[in-house]
């Protein structure tokens, strides 16, 4: 007599939480082990000149999201993507491809290959939107500043695997000085702990932190509100009478109405409405207090016998200069010419300087989410000249720089490629921020019993 269908297997480790039957079981999750190959690649490439302990500035530059450089052009989409695939330092990737790991494999056997490659990129895109606008409206220095690393993304994994998943147990280990504790918890409980860090860290710490965490608090919302859009309805019949046969099993002939709520905790329900509602009314915030006058604008480095570049400039309102750049020679180059006063300057408008000496003079550099750098510099500016609002339209520029790490120069010619209204840019953000996080609240609210496969 052959054997039947495997019934799910309740782990009581972190890994996979639930085994389906052979036909998804037996599936490999190869989007989930590809995004791993890819993102461990990328940072052997970028790491490699540190002996792969961290990712260069250059490279991290390069690659990272600069969220004033999207501000200042839609096309600049794509350094959302290829920030997904670049992390900052070893600790950084291993924890990332770790919950990848551990909680990809589950959601991915849950939605299909290519529906959850979609909803692992919408998440990060997602997330990204959503760290633009908190961070405008909490600390706009840090959207000159790139930011890396596939957390966004695999925190909307995070989001589905709470729905689908949260009554799975997980282990956990805490160290008592150097006595390990461990115990053992609920999916809800560990990833709603999470997920509360991410959203008071992230108001508390938005201006002083070098982690991006109202980007994690937006792929997760994003991760649940995508779900009942791009979720397999198949499999998740077929897991959720697999699951609610193992657990009726034993108890359906004595307590008939044991099994009758399939969703979330009320309490867990209610927490998570809570967070959400907390992002929500920064999001409204964000969307109210708006600033009249948000204006961008791109320029074309010319290095000195080198090909163009793009750098960027923001002004809020015509006082507050915010300044990115594609390579670190060209944020540096923005950065100094924004401290001396020469980038925009009101005072300036409709002038020609034909020749101009600043410095010497000291500033910091912010380079990235990990790295600033207090440097030096003489400035030798010539043939300058100014549009009628102030900003610098055109100029030849050497900047001597000494940093701690040696010294340089820095010699191009700077022109004012366009200038954008940013404002329309910023409030379609503050739109996709609303949409995701009110859909996430929805799903939480009302979907819960038809998504989830292993209750509370």
């Amino acid at each position: 007599m052959g054997k039947g269908p495997r019934l799910p297997r309740f782990t009581n480790e972190i890994p996979l939480a639930i085994e389906e039957e052979p036909i998804y079981s037996q599936e490999t999750p190869w989007a989930t082990y590809l995004l791993i190959a890819i993102n461990t690649i990328v940072y052997m490439i970028t790491s490699a000149s540190s002996f792969f302990m961290q990712s260069s500035e250059d490279w991290i530059s390069r690659l990272g999201f600069i969220p004033l450089g999207l501000l200042s052009d839609p096309a600049h989409v794509y350094r959302v993507f290829t920030a997904m695939f670049t992390h900052a330092d070893i600790l950084h990737i291993l924890f990332n491809m770790y919950f990848l790991y551990l909680f990809g494999r589950a959601v991915e056997r849950s939605m299909g290959h290519w529906r959850y490659l979609v909803h692992y990129f919408i998440s990060g895109l997602v997330a990204a939107v959503v760290h633009t606008v908190f961070m405008f409206l909490l600390a706009p220095s840090g959207l000159s500043i790139p930011s890396v690393g596939a957390s966004g993304a695999i925190s909307g994994v995070l989001g589905a695997y709470l729905m689908l998943y949260p009554g799975t147990r997980l282990a956990a280990c805490m160290f008592f000085f150097i006595i390990p504790f461990c115990f053992e918890l609920s999916a809800a409980l560990w990833i709603l702990f999470w997920f509360m860090l991410q959203v008071f860290e992230g108001f508390y710490l938005a201006a002083s932190s070098a982690v991006a965490f109202f980007a994690h608090a937006g792929g997760f919302v994003a991760g649940i509100a995508l779900l009942p859009l791009l979720i397999d309805r198949h499999r998740l019949a077929v897991l959720r009478s697999l699951a609610s046969a193992r657990r009726l099993f034993g108890f359906i002939v004595f307590i008939p109405m044991y099994y009758i709520r399939r969703g979330l905790s009320l309490m867990t329900k209610a927490v998570l409405l809570v967070l959400i509602s907390m992002l929500l009314l920064g999001a409204l915030t964000a969307f109210v207090y708006t600033p009249n006058n948000f204006t961008t604008m791109t320029y074309n480095v010319h290095w000195i016998g080198d090909g163009a570049e793009n750098a960027y400039l923001g002004i809020i309102n015509w006082h507050r200069v915010l300044t990115a750049g594609d390579t670190i020679d060209s944020k540096v180059l923005l950065d100094i010419l924004a401290s001396s006063g020469l980038l925009f300057n009101p005072q300036k408008s409709g002038t020609i300087i034909p020749r101009l000496l600043v410095g010497p003079a000291h500033m910091t550099l912010y380079l990235g989410p990990r790295y600033s750098v207090g440097i030096s510099y003489v400035l030798f500016i010539k043939d300058a000249s100014y549009t009628a609002e102030g900003v610098l339209k055109e100029a030849s520029i050497n900047a001597q720089v000494v940093t701690p790490r040696g010294s340089g120069s820095l010699k191009a010619a700077l022109e004012l490629k366009g200038i954008y209204n940013g404002l329309a840019i910023l409030e379609l953000m503050n739109l996709v921020s609303l949409i995701a996080i009110l859909g996430s609240m929805i799903v939480v609210a009302y979907k819960d019993e038809e998504l989830v496969i292993t209750p509370e």
